[in-house]
């Protein structure tokens, strides 16, 4: 145990053990399937917004939402190993997660807002939807820098940034794992408590997904699978999910979603649509044929060329800002006059989403470090203030 293990138990903070990090070959893969996650959820949101060619069905819509529900089961498996493995104490973990968000949602926000304001003066009518939100824009930043945009306040994304939504989600699930993982005794069950409650019933009903990931963290690699069976976990989860797309399971699921609001609007009294949760039962099943996936590959020997590890890992680096700038982007084309473009009109939407994200990149992610930075000065000064005012 170091210096800073010593400190923390003597203050009464749970300290998280140190576990062998993600294998390298592992990671890359998590790196991929990060980036062709994000890359269904543009897809998916360009086939809805009618820019992509007509070929492509409505299908491909729910891409968008299933690769989210695989986010989240990344998300948990990725925290929680990254947690075990760097972050010693609560105040770590808190300094990790907060650059990671405000990296990218401070600057989206704000770029996102001009962006809105400049397609406007193109044309109005792809903004109908959402023009009620620039009156006080002030009032969407403060809400949704507090990520209050998803609970009991009622369900809203910031400006065009609809995909915001999940990563309200996410960071309520990362105060939920920080108090469990370094709170103690009574205060943590004080504080699981507070937090389920103030998520409110949308957050709670994806909570089970996130954490699954946790779960397939702390077990895969004690599971003993040999590379044979590895293989047959990923074809599995992998035919699973061919079957959801081509049957008709999926809307079975769908409707059973549908009973299931119902029952609860009528059972409570209150009027229940499931927020953001749309497609509860169908995101269940996505989430556990993801798991399955990602359990056969931990357990395959993943070697990858350096070359392409690189590659890989910059674009899983960037695939956080294009996640939350896809859609202002694919908004804005809309308001440059496309509509059902050919393919080489949609490259060049793509082309312009990526560069979007890039710039977006550069005062974000890209520099996680000064964000990190100014975190820890900004606690250092409250920590300060408030034993100043203990004396």
């Amino acid at each position: 145990m170091n210096d800073a293990h010593r400190a923390d138990a003597r203050a009464g903070v749970a300290v998280a053990p140190r576990t062998a990090a993600i294998a390298p070959g592992l990671s890359t893969w998590l790196d991929l399937a990060r980036v062709i996650a994000a890359f269904m959820v543009y897809v998916g949101h360009a086939v809805l917004l009618e820019v992509t060619p007509s070929a492509l069905s409505l299908t491909w819509w729910r891409s968008a939402d299933d690769a989210v529900i695989a986010f989240f089961v990344l998300s948990g498996f990725v925290i929680a190993a990254t947690t075990r493995d760097r972050h010693a104490s609560a105040g770590d973990y808190a300094l990790a997660r907060l650059s990671r968000v405000y990296s990218v949602a401070l600057p989206a926000l704000v770029v996102a807002l001009a962006l809105d304001l400049l397609g406007q003066q193109l044309s109005a009518a792809p903004y109908a939807d959402y023009l009620w939100k620039y009156d006080g824009a002030w009032r969407q930043f403060v809400r949704h820098w507090l990520f209050l945009g998803e609970g009991w306040l009622g369900v809203t994304q910031p400006f065009t940034v609809l995909p915001y939504w999940s990563l309200a989600y996410e960071v309520w699930y990362y105060l939920l794992f920080g108090v469990c993982m370094f709170a103690r005794g009574a205060w943590r069950w004080l504080g699981v408590a507070v937090l389920l409650v103030a998520m409110g019933p949308w957050m709670l009903m994806l909570l089970p997904l996130w954490w699954l990931g946790v779960l397939l963290s702390r077990r895969v690699t004690t599971w003993r699978i040999g590379p044979v069976a590895a293989a047959g976990w990923v074809l599995a989860g992998a035919g699973g999910y061919a079957l959801l797309l081509v049957t008709g399971w999926r809307n079975a699921l769908d409707g059973l979603s549908r009973a299931a609001y119902a029952w609860v609007s009528e059972a409570s009294g209150w009027p229940f649509d499931g927020g953001s949760t749309v497609h509860v039962f169908p995101d269940y099943a996505v989430a556990l044929l993801f798991a399955m996936v990602l359990t056969g590959c931990a357990h395959l020997r993943w070697t990858w060329p350096e070359g392409l590890t690189r590659v890989i890992r910059w674009l899983a680096d960037h695939s956080f800002s294009f996640y939350l700038m896809h859609f202002p982007a694919l908004v804005f084309a809309q308001a440059l006059g496309v509509h059902r473009a050919g393919w080489l009109g949609n490259a060049g939407v793509l082309a312009g989403t990526l560069l979007l994200t890039l710039a977006v990149a550069q005062v974000g992610e890209r520099r996680r470090g000064a964000y990190r930075r100014a975190f820890a000065r900004l606690g250092a000064a409250l920590s300060t203030r408030v034993a100043r005012s203990a004396d």
